[in-house]
């Protein structure tokens, strides 16, 4: 999993950023997340992300809160069906696609509920 060539791009900061889309950032944070402990899988997203926006010089776009918000919902449909594939988890949880995917972590006074392990 560490070894794709999409992780690979993305850890050495040699992605072209037209072509790198939600998708591929969950598909990194998804082969992370089969490989280690969501902790250890946020730190080295984390680090990565971050690597790659400075290089790129758009380090406004890292967003701390979204960035876990996505590896923790991600990770929690992995709980859910953890047999699952990159793209059959994506079919079973189309929600990691939408626009408001993070919504689903709040209630409707804006707390944030997330079933730890």
């Amino acid at each position: 999993m560490l070894t794709d060539q999409r992780v690979v791009a993305f850890e050495e900061a040699r992605i072209d950023p037209q072509c790198f889309r939600h998708r591929d950032h969950l598909f990194v944070a998804w082969c992370y997340l089969r490989a280690m402990p969501l902790e250890d899988a946020l730190a080295r997203y984390v680090r990565f992300l971050r690597a790659l926006v400075e290089k790129l010089g758009v380090p406004h776009k890292f967003h701390r809160t979204v960035t876990w918000g996505y590896l923790v919902l991600l990770d929690t449909c992995m709980r859910e069906t953890p047999a699952l594939e990159f793209d059959a988890l994506l079919a079973a949880h189309p929600r990691l696609l939408a626009k408001d995917a993070l919504g689903a972590l709040h209630d409707e006074r804006g707390r944030v509920h997330v079933a730890w392990p």
